[in-house]
């Protein structure tokens, strides 16, 4: 009998232990989750700029007031061509898939063709075609959208890309990263006070220059991940961003587009929106 009941009891000890141990796994979750079943469309515009025109801080004042026409809709990064901020490189791969850009400072966005004021069908606008043509674009519609997770340790940058759409996307489809800085001072701006300030500045690209392909089907989710060091590519950490985008790249300029734009903050989840 005694033995039984010790039988018994160590059976009750072992399951109780087993319990206890199954109970103490952690289980790794997406913070992201699963997309939305829409998404809400937003604009990236790409701003060309240079310490060396005079009318460059200009541009930059009429970059500020397109941002406060709609803070939650409108993403800048602002490339620099000619001073210490330029990328040489990427600067010319971007200005041959916009058909050129001429004059500074200019900005595209969403890469679309004008449709209104003095420049139609051009990419890269004056600043006297900003306003016109980027109004309407608040009220465009989205088919994909973007959320982000960065984490950074060190000089180590990690960046977790998630993509998705709610139908299939048949065009070259691209995902860009950027990674951009804020509060930059100016180190010699053509008619600009000392101590002028650089913000939405082109660090690096962290993707191909023209986007890594990325397949969007309507039904999954995907996720694109970039680990690389950032030692050299900023000025201060605290005002380091990344801007993400989907595009496509058409057979003809004018059929470029970008679909839908993302920014994070370093150390951030970004969720769908």
């Amino acid at each position: 009998m005694n033995r039984i009941l010790l039988s018994i009891l160590f059976c009750v000890v072992v399951l109780s232990c087993k319990k206890e141990q199954d109970t103490s796994v952690n289980t790794t979750t997406d913070p992201i989750g699963s997309a939305p079943s829409s998404f809400t469309r937003k604009v990236l515009i790409e701003h060309f700029t240079g310490e060396w025109n005079p009318n460059c801080p200009t541009g930059d004042d009429s970059l500020k007031a397109m941002l406060l026409l709609d803070t939650l809709k409108f993403v800048a990064v602002s490339i620099h061509q000619g001073d210490w901020l330029a990328k040489n490189s990427f600067f010319d791969t971007l200005s041959s898939h916009l058909g050129g850009v001429s004059g500074f400072p200019r900005a595209t966005f969403n890469r679309t063709p004008a449709q209104f004021g003095t420049q139609i069908d051009s990419l890269c606008l004056s600043i006297y075609n900003w306003r016109t043509n980027l109004l309407p674009m608040k009220l465009l519609t989205a088919e994909c959208g973007l959320a982000i997770q960065t984490k950074l340790s060190n000089e180590t940058l990690v960046v977790n890309v998630h993509a998705a759409s709610n139908l299939f996307i048949h065009e070259d489809t691209r995902l860009n990263v950027y990674l951009i800085e804020d509060s930059i001072v100016a180190q010699n701006q053509l008619n600009a006070p000392v101590g002028y300030i650089h913000n939405y500045v082109l660090r690096k690209v962290i993707t191909k220059s023209l986007g890594d392909t990325i397949l969007l089907n309507g039904i999954d989710k995907q996720v694109k991940s970039y680990s690389i060091n950032i030692a050299g590519n900023y000025i201060n950490k605290k005002n380091l961003k990344i801007v993400s985008f989907l595009h496509k790249i058409g057979s003809t300029v004018k059929e470029h587009e970008v679909l839908n734009v993302q920014e994070a903050n370093l150390n951030e989840t970004k969720l769908w929106d």
